[in-house]
């Protein structure tokens, strides 16, 4: 007896298809909710998430019931929305990243396969990535940095989008986009040292404001000619001499800052410039033991375009940090300065040192104009340091922390 209940190939045809067409919607409204929000990646890796839905789903209604020479007439047009997808993922200028449910990384298009140097999957992908990737809420933008070899070099900061696109069988797969934001960061910084500097100088000039009114009481003590009035007079004259003086070393300190003149570039042997600020580092600082190790090789002989007089007092800034922390230290006081070939022909100046190295809660400050943990430092260093450095098209970061070594940082030129 025959039976007019579906089949299950029948029930599944509908099924499979209303949940296609409510992902591309959910992928719409995603990419709708992401520009929205300014996360214009995020919205275009929605968008083509749901344009590759689609097209699958065209491919598949179209399928002719009869195979032969109408299905091979069908292959091209049917291969052709992958390979439109693949070719708009490549020119995303943002690196593409997909998580697998199994937890496997995949680089999506051309930026995240020459970012990793992978042709599909990440080997070895960094901790920081696969934790974000792991942890990260859908819809978040997180915010990490990653160290990268070869031609990225160095430390880059990015922001990455996150959402997540549920298959048929439930199975939840991550895309996220990296978006390099160094420059922002960097540019931000700049602007905010500017401001900060525009502020310290009012408040200076507020400062100064009662040691005028206080040299002006000791001049009129001293013209009444008292005993009593002379001993006020010297007590304020007193006063003034110390606030003259620290105001005399923090103007200083900030002047250098807010005065970084333009630098004159000239073509500059590297060997050159480490041995000359090897030089000054030992004239100060091999009387106190602590010993210096400069390794050039195997570019001793490479020339940089670089003001010679800037780069060696940021040098020197930072060597003198890299000094004291390893005195503080119980172990031998002992530090270094590195030369390595950069990214694009340029070169990377490495300097560590064998001290403590910098607490977790101080990474994120040290560059921080006025910030300092010593007594009588004055936090300017390291900042200068990092503008010398900018200043030549280059950039200083604090290289990620290595337990029991101490401190280094790198200069990329």
């Amino acid at each position: 007896m025959g039976s007019d209940r579906p089949t299950p190939a029948a029930w599944s045809r509908p099924l499979g298809a209303a949940a296609t067409q409510a992902l591309v919607f959910v992928c719409g409204a995603l990419a709708v909710l992401a520009i929205q929000g300014s996360l214009y990646a995020c919205g275009l890796v929605c968008a083509l998430a749901g344009i590759w839905l689609a097209a699958w789903a065209a491919t598949r209604s179209r399928a002719p019931a009869r195979r032969g020479a109408l299905s091979k007439a069908a292959a091209p047009s049917a291969s052709r929305a992958p390979d439109l997808l693949a070719n708009l993922l490549d020119q995303t200028p943002a690196p593409l990243l997909i998580r697998r449910p199994d937890g496997v990384i995949r680089a999506g298009n051309r930026a995240a396969r020459a970012l990793f140097h992978t042709d599909d999957r990440l080997l070895d992908p960094p901790q920081a990535l696969v934790q974000a990737l792991r942890d990260g809420a859908p819809g978040e933008r997180l915010t990490l940095s990653l160290a990268h070899a070869g031609a990225a070099g160095g430390v880059r900061t990015y922001a990455m989008p996150l959402t997540d696109v549920t298959g048929p069988a439930g199975a939840v797969t991550r895309l996220a986009a990296l978006l390099d934001i160094e420059p922002e960061l960097r540019a931000a910084e700049a602007g905010a040292l500017r401001e900060l500097l525009q502020v310290l100088s009012h408040e200076i000039m507020n400062a100064l404001t009662p040691v005028a009114s206080l040299a002006a009481t000791a001049v009129e003590l001293m013209e009444d000619q008292t005993p009593a009035s002379t001993a006020l007079a010297c007590e304020a004259v007193a006063t003034l001499g110390r606030r003259a003086e620290g105001l005399t070393r923090f103007v200083e300190a900030y002047r250098t800052l807010a005065r970084l003149p333009p630098p004159r570039l000239a073509p500059t042997a590297i060997a050159a410039l480490l041995d000359e600020t090897a030089r000054l580092f030992r004239s100060r600082w091999s009387t106190l033991g602590v010993e210096l190790e400069t390794r050039v090789a195997p570019v001793g002989d490479l020339v940089v375009k670089l003001d010679t007089d800037l780069m060696i007092h940021a040098l020197m800034n930072i060597l003198s940090n890299a000094a004291e922390a390893a005195l503080s230290a119980p172990t031998p006081p002992r530090v270094s300065l590195a030369a390595a070939a950069g990214p694009g022909g340029g070169v990377e100046l490495a300097i560590a040192d064998s001290g403590p190295g910098v607490s977790a809660q101080d990474r994120d400050r040290v560059f921080q104009p006025f910030f300092t943990t010593k007594a009588d430092g004055t936090g300017v260093g390291l900042s200068f340091a990092r503008q010398v450095a900018l200043s030549h098209g280059g950039t200083l970061t604090l290289a990620p922390d290595t337990p029991g070594k101490g401190a280094t940082f790198v200069m990329t030129l």
